[in-house]
């Protein structure tokens, strides 16, 4: 007997377009904040997930107080 229903496959459908834009995301807040996308991509996308998010507000910007982009 198959116990997966239509909800499971939406829960999954969901979390995946979750977890795809939280990759996007943490590249592009991490390069406005002076780090690498790629590498920020790479956290979110296989190691924390959406947590990298708030990781990277938690840690200092590298542009300085002023915000001028390097």
């Amino acid at each position: 007997m198959n116990a997966i229903t239509f909800d499971a496959y939406v829960l999954t459908a969901l979390l995946t377009v979750a977890t795809i834009g939280s990759i996007y995301l943490a590249g592009r807040i991490a390069e406005r904040r002076g780090r690498s996308f790629r590498t920020w991509a790479w956290i979110a996308g296989l190691l924390i997930g959406p947590l990298a998010l708030p990781l990277l507000f938690l840690l200092p910007d590298l542009h300085g107080k002023n915000g001028e982009h390097a």
